[in-house]
């Protein structure tokens, strides 16, 4: 009977034993043993944008954060700022916004698991060829927030080019840019709008091309319309795609002149024009059939006013190479 008993109360023992590890499980954890969570920015880990034109107001970007649970406690999370733009309030602000220099602080509310914040880019009027980079990094949380994953997040802001040609708009003559033939070659139009532009044939692009367009050699300079002032700044990048689909005579070059007036023959008594160095050597081979980015850099203009134009010279009705431009910009500095 003794032994029954024994054998009993073991077994009533082990079972409260059993009971309250259940209890102190359920009931009995800390927040610190059960809540502790884990901030992340979530879904994404970089974002990109185009600095506003001057006077407009840029497009707010929303960047998301997420707890690995729901937060026990009221818990914020500081966000530290770092970049190469002019400053918070010249080139960007944020939402909410910065009350301490290079820091954002989010709350997340107790029973919740998100946040976020937004940033607004500015234009700021500086002209910079260098696009603009900034770091969000998690850099202090608290309360039921212990530590944080993905703690860093890019956004990228665009300067926009001075120039910026894609030529969608494109009908009949090119947009932003005059041809001028110079007198005793080959009268017809050579530069056109095409439906077949960069990066395969659903885009427009402009297209120089003599093949059929009757008697003489090509001789044609597609001209930007407003000219560039040398005075506001110290060097122009010109990228374009380049595109060439026959074969044959004639070539394009990329050309300025600080004494042409903007109108009639671009090669009248005492006009010069130069060539952009590096222009002709990045050039794809003519009937190549494969789009080319072709870089160009301009400096040393000094305070001259310039304008500048494509040629195309020496094609023919019976021998023409033919040449496409889309993605034309211009940079400067």
């Amino acid at each position: 009977m003794q032994i029954l008993q024994f054998i009993l109360i073991r077994r009533y023992m082990r079972l409260l034993t059993y009971c309250s590890i259940f209890i102190l499980f359920v009931l009995g954890c800390t927040e610190e043993d059960y809540e502790a969570a884990t901030v992340t920015f979530y879904p994404s880990l970089a974002g990109s944008t185009t600095e506003p034109a001057p006077g407009t107001a840029g497009t707010p970007f929303r960047v998301d954060l997420v707890t690995s649970r729901v937060l026990a406690r009221e818990s914020q999370v500081n966000i530290k700022v770092a970049g190469n733009g002019a400053g918070y309030g010249f080139s960007y602000v944020t939402n909410p916004p910065q009350l301490q220099q290079g820091i954002i602080t989010l709350t997340i509310p107790e029973g919740e698991t998100t946040t976020f914040f937004t940033i607004t880019p500015l234009n700021d009027g500086v002209v910079e060829v260098n696009d603009y980079e900034y770091t969000f990094t998690i850099d202090q949380f608290s309360n039921s927030i212990r530590s944080s994953g993905q703690n860093t997040f890019k956004f990228y802001v665009a300067e926009p080019p001075l120039v910026d040609q894609n030529f969608n708009d494109c009908s009949g003559a090119p947009a932003a840019f005059t041809e001028r033939i110079v007198p005793g070659s080959m009268a017809a139009t050579l530069w056109a709008c095409t439906d077949f532009g960069f990066p395969n044939e659903s885009t427009k692009a402009v297209e120089a091309n003599a093949f059929g367009k009757g008697a003489g050699v090509s001789n044609s300079y597609l001209i930007l319309n407003n000219p560039l002032d040398g005075t506001d700044f110290s060097e122009m990048i010109i990228n374009m795609q380049v595109y060439s689909r026959f074969s044959g005579a004639g070539q394009i070059r990329l050309k300025y002149s600080s004494n042409y007036s903007g109108t009639g023959n671009p090669e009248a008594d005492g006009v010069t024009w130069t060539e952009v160095p590096g222009f002709a050597a990045q050039l794809p081979s003519a009937g190549s059939r494969a789009w080319t980015l072709v870089k160009s850099n301009l400096t040393d203009i000094g305070d001259e006013q310039i304008y500048l134009a494509i040629q195309f010279q020496g094609g023919t009705t019976s021998s023409s190479s033919n040449w496409r431009i889309d993605d034309f910009t211009i940079k400067i500095k």
